[in-house]
């Protein structure tokens, strides 16, 4: 059985609070992880139309029915449950999953996703706080970053979810304007012409970036908190978490190895007005800002831009992130493989 890195933080959540929120797209293991984990707790799934109906009718009852520490799955399906735990502590310790982006203020919120290269490997991956600072073995094979599920099929998994949130007439609509954000992934984010190419409303076009965003298929890099007297270009930047290319695919696993660690990592990018750009940047209370390229073959272009960067920002450590081949230790700018991460 795979070993998720999730198990860690998950446990000491657990034993810090009342009330775990695991959240993450449909099929990423959360049920799985849970039951694994917690055996003892009585499991309840809130896709049974008549549990779903008493959590929603009287959130109060079902949840001291529960009698003791518990699995609530699905929690999404259930509105008034959420607000109920938004306004009081369960009566006994409580695991909830949701497959959509929920906000549960009184929960230790979680996010799993599927596995990371790391996981499916079994070895730990390289630590968000290390990326620029310190250079892991050399990868064992060359590693070629591969989405955990191809498009498609993450689109049906997904599809009972973007029922809820899609109007039925506009479902066909929806899947092409998914796959035409798709195409646009690792770019700065322009609502506007994104609609316009699909033939939607601005309006439209930002509640579906949206619904992509809260079934947990896309993320959203802001501008990086530094301008260092430039003008920055405040568009965030578009990165789809599965198959979104090899950029896109970098981050989304640096992303994933993050959250798996039980850490919300603080992930910007950096473009000025003349086009200049950082396509990551890696913020910490703990740390300064490090800058990381991103190419499948890195040039020495790529090189001389971080370079650049750290000379803007009068910092010495960057990292350099491509295909295959992270070269030795070259401060200041440590190269990582995919396969390092």
């Amino acid at each position: 059985m795979l070993q998720r890195a999730m198990t860690l933080p998950l446990h000491r959540a657990a034993q810090a609070g009342a009330i775990v929120l695991l959240q993450g797209p449909r099929g990423s293991g959360k049920t799985t992880l849970l039951r694994r984990e917690f055996p003892g707790h009585t499991y309840v799934s809130l896709d049974d139309p008549p549990t779903r109906a008493q959590a929603r009718a009287k959130p109060d009852l079902f949840l001291a029915r529960l009698r003791g520490p518990a699995i609530v799955d699905d929690l999404h399906r259930a509105p008034e449950l959420v607000a109920h735990l938004n306004a009081t502590l369960p009566p006994a310790r409580l695991l909830v999953a949701s497959s959509r982006r929920l906000i549960v203020s009184s929960a230790a919120t979680l996010e799993l996703h599927a596995p990371t290269t790391a996981e499916r490997e079994s070895r730990p991956p390289l630590p968000l706080a290390m990326l620029g600072r310190f250079l892991p073995a050399p990868a064992v094979r060359a590693s070629v970053p591969t989405a955990a599920r191809s498009w498609s099929v993450e689109a049906s998994l997904l599809a009972s979810d973007i029922r809820d949130l899609v109007h039925v007439h506009d479902l066909d609509r929806f899947q092409s304007f998914a796959e035409a954000a798709r195409q646009r992934s690792g770019q700065l984010l322009h609502q506007q012409s994104l609609a316009r190419q699909c033939g939607v409303s601005h309006r439209t076009a930002v509640r579906w970036l949206a619904v992509l965003d809260a079934c947990f298929l896309t993320l959203r890099l802001p501008c990086a908190t530094a301008s260092f007297g430039r003008r920055l270009i405040r568009r965030p930047r578009l990165h789809f978490l599965y198959d979104g290319g090899f950029e896109s695919d970098v981050v989304a696993e640096i992303y994933r190895n993050a959250c798996h660690a039980g850490e919300r990592p603080d992930l910007r990018h950096w473009c000025d007005s003349n086009g200049f750009a950082i396509p990551l940047v890696v913020e910490s209370h703990a740390f300064p800002p490090m800058p990381v390229g991103i190419a499948a073959s890195p040039t020495p272009a790529d090189i001389a831009g971080i370079k650049r960067w750290l000379s803007l920002a009068g910092l010495r450590n960057g990292a350099l992130i491509g295909q295959s081949g992270g070269g030795p230790p070259a401060r200041p700018i440590l190269r990582y493989s995919f396969g390092q991460l």
